[in-house]
């Protein structure tokens, strides 16, 4: 009786703690047409998106998209698609006081440039904190 009482407390904490537990965000493909462009955008930190220090945002480039992102009004519209994409996951309102349209543009630009098409392998990210 004892052991059964035991193993049912046992499991009730790990259902809890599974529950409780903060979860990996999920990336959102920002739909069309920016897909075309993005393979998706992934919140910085979910549990707390506008954490200066861990919030902001990844973003996956297609090749398309590290194609269009080297040029300067590409790369403005990239931004655009991905800060929309991120206030849909947060249900937030981007800090634009922290992080400008043409901030976030001239680091995917500079990503686009200097990582090329290696920036479809690897997540572009965009943080609150600094460049």
């Amino acid at each position: 009786m004892l052991g059964q009482v035991s193993m049912s407390v046992v499991l009730v904490v790990v259902v809890v703690f599974l529950c409780l537990s903060p979860r990996p965000s999920e990336a959102a493909d920002p739909g069309y047409p920016a897909n075309t462009y993005i393979q998706d955008v992934r919140v910085g930190s979910p549990a707390n998106p506008l954490n200066y220090n861990s919030g902001g945002m990844s973003i996956l480039l297609t090749r398309e998209g590290v194609r269009v992102g080297l040029w300067r009004d590409g790369a403005r519209g990239l931004a655009l698609f991905a800060i929309d994409s991120w206030r849909r996951q947060t249900k937030k309102n981007w800090p634009y006081n922290w992080r400008s349209v043409e901030s976030v543009a001239r680091e995917i630009q500079a990503h686009c440039w200097y990582f090329g098409y290696g920036a479809t392998t690897r997540r572009t990210t965009i943080s609150f904190s600094g460049y």
